[in-house]
């Protein structure tokens, strides 16, 4: 009983890679094995580094969509963009410091940002392992993959839902899926052009929940975008509206490994322990004052580790109605139903 109710942590636990290459060309570098095993094991092992392993920088928090799931459809933040001495300032920082991989995108459509470039580059020339972004790929001109590939970019992550025109534009509100469709064979078509394997293009959808037969939708969805793409990702839908998140729910067994790999730093500098805290209800400092390595080391993200780790996460707001947390609690609940069941 007691090995039952002992927290445990469970890695990218809503994540669910449908389709990846055997051995990509980044898995034979030492640098990325060694980024990705502390990623792995810190935070099974609890395990806090002299920095974040990954920060989550938000080039800007303005989108050109409106996706029925995403929080712009129904609370958008305030719009900003990223100041490019800012951004300097936290890769110097962290690459002092070990960083290894950095995503340009928190609550906004990145490219947006006109020096997404710029941004690209410089984390690169610095020595970041892997630097990506999430895009909708609605603005992914020729002329702009041709730069960013140039500039060094390691992974693009296209969130695409379906394979038609008809449902795609009904969950990405104002996005076009012809132009998407057109942007990602022109991506592919430079990089064979150009002679690199990068950037890697991941395309994933969400799990919507009101998705019927979701498993063979996500089996047509894997056939079709598998010819376009390095990988084929599908990641389970949270609930990110958090005013419907309310109770308390108690799991003594949910401990995140998100504060042992990552901090998010938004457009202003707000910075914040994970993306569980999506509107800085509990932000840790200032990356315009504050250092990211004292941060990752205060009181405040500790207090947190320690919650989890002892089985408490709900008694600490932002973890008690995270999305996240509750996706990943409501499996495991389902899970150990259909294992009783299989019992009887």
């Amino acid at each position: 009983m007691a090995e039952e109710t002992k927290p445990k942590v469970i890695i990218d636990a809503t994540f669910h890679m449908q389709k990846a290459p055997k051995v990509s060309e980044e898995e034979k570098d030492p640098k990325y094995k060694e980024y990705r095993r502390k990623w792995n094991e810190n935070p099974k092992n609890h395990i806090v580094g002299d920095f974040p392993i990954h920060l989550d920088i938000e080039s800007t928090s303005s989108c050109n969509l409106k996706c029925v799931m995403c929080f712009q459809n129904f609370n958008p933040p305030p719009k900003g963009y990223i100041d490019f001495e800012l951004y300097k300032r936290i890769i110097d920082e962290g690459t002092q410091k070990g960083l290894c991989s950095v995503k340009l995108s928190i609550r906004g459509e990145p490219l947006l940002h006109p020096r997404i470039v710029d941004l690209v580059k410089y984390a690169k020339d610095k020595g970041v392992v892997e630097v990506m972004f999430n895009t909708n790929g609605n603005l992914l001109k020729e002329e702009l993959s041709k730069r960013l590939i140039k500039a060094g970019l390691d992974k693009i992550i296209f969130s695409i839902d379906g394979i038609t025109k008809e449902f795609y534009e009904s969950i990405r509100i104002g996005g076009n899926f012809d132009r998407v469709l057109g942007n990602v064979k022109t991506l592919r078509r430079l990089k064979r052009e150009m002679g690199t394997e990068k950037p890697y293009i991941r395309i994933q959808m969400v799990k919507l929940k009101k998705i019927k037969n979701i498993d063979e939708h996500v089996k047509k969805y894997v056939e079709f975008w598998s010819r376009y793409a390095d990988y084929v990702a599908a990641e389970e839908e949270n609930e990110w509206d958090y005013s419907k998140n309310t109770g308390t729910v108690v799991d003594s067994t949910f401990d995140c490994p998100m504060v042992y790999q990552r901090l998010m730093v938004r457009y202003d500098g707000t910075t914040t322990m994970c993306c569980g805290d999506l509107y800085a209800e509990m932000p840790i400092g200032n990356a315009k004052a504050d250092k990211l390595g004292d941060m990752w080391k205060g009181e405040k993200i500790n207090n947190v580790r320690k919650m989890n780790a002892q089985g408490k996460s709900h008694l600490v707001p932002i973890c008690n109605k995270c999305g996240y947390r509750r996706t990943v609690i409501n499996n495991s609940k389902k899970d150990n139903s259909q294992k009783e069941n299989k019992n009887v």
